[in-house]
């Protein structure tokens, strides 16, 4: 900054020279143009000993920064987890593959079934009713069936002979059975496949909506460690406004009483306006963050909540950052990034696509046991008839069967297999990327952090050089051994040192809170 003035230095007295060497001749002044007379004053004008040709400046109104309660990092953590749309969002999500799991376990649900006929016209008279339980198990695709049924004739001819099946003694015939699949369907089967992929989204749900609660976190945080330094910033530039304010009565005292030329009332006239504009855009700045902010901050109802510049703390509050070894932060991300966890569900979803695909494969070899009882009697009046009823139907039944289908071609299973492994294929891909992505973040986040914390260090010297230059010239100045544009630069500079160790500040928190994230600590 020493040498940044000595450089302004000179090119004044460059320019002043070159004035000089370019000054009209006494000839030329005793003569002057008609242009040269309306482009600027005689020269032996007198120069105004105070600025009573300007008009007095208004007052300026200023933020009550940090006037009341501070806002505290944690308060704006909680009002993210409690109102955030894209949480909530996830959180539906969340919601969404839960529904979708349930109705996979749907597919095992008991089933009810029934049909009731009857025939009252013609030769024949007769009523059939049949009631049925299917229960599909997840113990290798066996579905159990039992149910009861019944079938009497009511007058004349009854049932006639080609529905005898449908006969049965008065109470009614009891059934229960069960149907295995030996090879298609048996380790594993549509219904199955469904609901394991349905659990499996489930968890990669929820990890979803965990890499974005870390994520929201990381924001939020940036967010507010902004806002302070913006609220820090306005602190410095209203201070550097107030010590051009507060000495301009004093300088107007000394060039009246000609301690000191007119011009160091004009210079100081222009320093209060031009550190007025820079306090305008610092207050800019401070609602431009607050908006942001206002994004994580949230009332009861969720509604957007623009923090009063009242609320400005005095300092940063960082997240802090416990790095370890390199090696060990990048072991403990990859184990804990719940995106990994999300592609690890995601993967195991697919697996269950190959393995139903690769099982479809297969020839469908069913085996089926069915047995049945009649109980009650007969219930006709005719002996002979009643007879041949209790004959027929007083033994209870077993009846198994075997089902065999063999596709010949199988594109289908041969198609669901080559879709299923590409996809698993695409899922490894984005895996192996992510976990590359993962490392990257953390080896970021820790030589962020170093950077931050040597600049906070530095520009922390910086600013406190700057503001001892800057007494020690207004000292100089006091004493008629400076001028005050040198004064005015030399406070520039430590102002601006003083907004750049702010910045450094809020870097090193977002450093930390990136780490944090990239790390996934306090998940």
């Amino acid at each position: 900054m020493g040498l940044r003035l000595a450089t302004i230095e000179r090119a004044l007295g460059v320019i002043l020279v070159a004035l000089l060497a370019t000054s009209p001749t006494r000839a030329q002044r005793e003569a002057p143009t008609a242009e040269a007379t309306l482009v600027s004053p005689p020269t032996d004008a007198p120069i105004p000993t105070a600025l009573s040709t300007m008009p007095p400046l208004a007052p300026m109104d200023t933020l009550a920064v940090g006037a009341g309660a501070p806002l505290a990092l944690d308060e704006v953590i909680a009002s993210v987890e409690r109102h955030h749309p894209p949480l909530e969002a996830a959180e539906e999500r969340v919601r969404a593959a839960d529904g979708a799991r349930l109705s996979a376990e749907g597919a095992f649900d008991l089933t009810l079934g029934t049909r009731g006929s009857t025939n009252v016209l013609g030769y024949y008279e007769y009523g059939r009713l049949d009631v049925s339980l299917s229960q599909p198990t997840p113990f290798w695709g066996a579905t159990f069936v039992g149910g009861w049924r019944i079938g009497r004739g009511f007058a004349r001819g009854g049932i006639p002979d080609y529905y005898r099946y449908d006969e049965t003694f008065d109470a009614g015939e009891l059934r229960l059975g069960v149907q295995v699949p030996l090879w298609r369907d048996g380790p594993i089967d549509a219904r199955r496949a469904t609901l394991w992929r349905a659990e499996h989204n489930v968890n990669a749900t929820r990890e979803d909506r965990d890499a974005r609660q870390l994520r929201v976190r990381f924001a939020a945080t940036e967010s507010y460690a902004r806002w302070v330094a913006a609220g820090q910033r306005y602190r410095v530039a209203l201070a550097l406004l107030s010590i051009a304010e507060e000495r301009d009565a004093q300088i107007a005292t000394r060039v009246r009483a000609g301690a000191i030329p007119a011009i160091e009332h004009l210079e100081n006239r222009r320093a209060i306006l031009e550190r007025r504009q820079a306090l305008v855009s610092a207050r800019r700045l401070v609602e431009q963050r607050a908006l942001a902010l206002s994004i994580y901050l949230r009332d009861d109802d969720g509604n957007p909540l623009v923090v009063s510049p009242e609320r400005l703390p005095g300092a940063l509050e960082t997240p802090g950052a416990p790095l370890g070894a390199e090696a060990e932060d990048v072991a403990r991300a990859l184990e804990e990034r719940p995106e990994l966890r999300r592609f690890a569900a995601q993967r195991r979803a697919a697996e269950v696509s190959v393995e139903l695909a690769e099982n479809q494969l297969s020839p469908r070899v069913d085996v089926s046991v069915l047995g049945s009882v009649d109980v009650g009697g007969p219930g006709v009046s005719d002996p002979e008839r009643a007879y041949e009823i209790q004959r027929t139907l007083e033994r209870p039944q077993l009846e198994a069967s075997l089902t065999i289908q063999v596709p010949l071609q199988f594109r289908d299973a041969r198609g669901r297999i080559e879709q299923s492994r590409a996809e698993l294929a695409v899922l490894d891909a984005e895996l192996e990327l992510a976990r590359d992505q993962i490392g990257v973040e953390v080896r970021d986040a820790r030589s962020a952090i170093r950077a931050a914390e040597e600049n906070v260090a530095i520009t922390r010297q910086s600013a406190e050089v700057a503001r001892l230059v800057a007494d020690a010239e207004r000292v100089r100045f006091d004493a008629g051994a400076s001028s005050l544009l040198v004064v005015n630069l030399r406070e520039s500079a430590a102002a601006a040192a003083a907004q750049a160790a702010i910045d450094a500040d809020a870097d090193l928190a977002i450093a930390q809170a990136a780490w944090l994230a990239a790390t996934a600590v306090g998940e």
